[in-house]
């Protein structure tokens, strides 16, 4: 197996003289004793444990495997163009700089050649070489660890977030490489840390990193759900709907508690949102207007007592459309699109049934808002008359003849109008 320490320790990686100074405090390492190097591409390879690498390479896990171009360039070259498609923009910035003034922020790589931090710079490097034929070094400070070694993914995992917030900004990051960086990296039998340590080192809310981890839950569930790879994240990114799935597993979060009653009602509303969201897709509506549609739904049904009827009305739908779905095999998002046209009236009436409910949910919230302002008003009569007819410190000595007449003759009004509402609301009973 490679190592770049072995090979710097025979002279066949050159130092550049730079002395780095790490972001952060790290167990087993001294700045004092790290130096920069000038690391030949070829020894090189992207880090697939990186969020935006892993949710690229997700979907054709056993077909790809890390490694450098000295064993395989596939790997390299496929991860290349991921990141050319990502910014390609930013992307013909770093080359220009780097022809004009070198490479001026060096990186970071493991013992075995992973780029913990520098796929942009690395990936300008690999492009300029390729243009020109000449040769170029990844200038990089070499870390002795291993993702191999549980302790030091933490310590590597650690480094990784805290390059992230200074070199790279966290609003650079999409969501849903965010989420499932977060997900990979705080779940599975043996987590890399633990949410509460993902949150403190990389400055985001520990609610925030909660709310993006269930997303990335219900975004590989919706997944399965459709037939597809779990893993097979172009899907959601390419039809702009993760915004649902974070939205969704707040709704979740907040109206089912763990004892098995509310799981299996959880249960039956997740494969609800999992239609609704079909039908916003099918329908054309993504975006922050399709993050409004969800949110509403939650507010107006899901946290309602319509929710189990909306749930049993739609059931069937939901099934039939997940089973025609598998019986197909969703693998990318034109097929997924094909398939709800060619389901197109299965998804028609869960979208019709979807805005009937949402229709009356609005309907009821005016009502119960044209109720409690009457309620209000009944109140404020009520308090009026307990006090003597009088508000706050007047007194009546304060009220000429006129005023208190005045004051009769809206009672009298009120009194009438009240009768004839009384006798129409009546009639409607009947």
């Amino acid at each position: 197996m490679l190592s770049l320490i072995e090979l710097a320790k025979k002279g066949k990686v050159e130092k550049t003289g730079a002395k780095p100074k790490l972001p952060i405090k790290v167990d087993g390492v001294s700045s004092e004793t790290l130096d920069v190097y000038k690391i030949p591409l070829e020894y090189l390879y992207y880090n697939d444990k990186n969020g935006r690498i892993a949710t690229g390479i997700s979907q054709y896990e056993g077909e790809l495997h890390p490694t450098n171009d000295r064993d395989d360039p596939k790997y390299n070259k496929f991860v290349a163009k991921l990141i050319e498609q990502d910014n390609l923009g930013a992307l013909k910035r770093t080359e220009k700089s780097i022809q004009n003034s070198g490479q001026q922020v060096y990186g970071y790589v493991l013992d075995d050649g992973r780029i913990v931090d520098g796929n942009r710079r690395f990936t300008a490097l690999r492009e300029i070489h390729q243009l020109t034929g000449k040769t170029f070094y990844f200038e990089a400070v070499i870390l002795p660890f291993s993702y191999n070694n549980s302790t030091e993914r933490v310590k590597i995992k650690k480094l990784e977030l805290a390059i992230q917030m200074g070199v790279e900004a966290r609003k650079d990051y999409d969501p849903v490489d965010l989420a499932i960086d977060i997900y990979q990296t705080t779940s599975g039998d043996d987590p890399i840390m633990t949410q509460a340590d993902y949150a403190a080192d990389s400055h985001m809310n520990p609610k925030e990193v909660e709310r993006h981890y269930n997303g990335a839950v219900y975004m590989k569930k919706f997944l399965q759900y459709i037939g597809a790879s779990e893993n097979n994240y172009n899907i959601i990114k390419e039809t702009k709907v993760w915004s649902l799935f974070y939205e969704m597993g707040k709704s979740l979060s907040k109206n089912f508690s763990d004892d098995p009653e509310s799981q299996v009602r959880k249960n039956e509303t997740m494969d609800s949102y999992f239609g609704v969201i079909l039908y916003q897709i099918h329908v054309g509506v993504s975006g922050n207007t399709a993050r409004t549609h969800l949110r509403e739904y939650g507010k107006n049904i899901v946290h309602s007592p319509d929710n189990e009827d909306f749930n049993n009305d739609v059931a069937d739908m939901v099934d039939d459309l997940s089973d025609s779905l598998h019986d197909i095999g969703i693998h990318s998002t034109s097929a997924l699109m094909q398939s709800l046209t060619d389901e197109h009236e299965t998804v028609e009436s869960l979208g019709d049934t979807f805005d009937t409910y949402m229709r009356n949910a609005h309907n009821s919230e005016s009502v119960d808002k044209f109720i409690r302002n009457i309620k209000q008003s009944v109140r404020y009569y009520n308090d009026l008359n307990e006090d003597g007819g009088l508000i706050g410190s007047l007194r009546y000595s304060e009220l000429n003849k006129d005023q208190l007449k005045e004051l009769q003759q809206y009672m009298r009004d009120l009194n009438q109008l009240s009768k004839e509402l009384f006798n129409k609301y009546g009639n409607e009973i009947k």
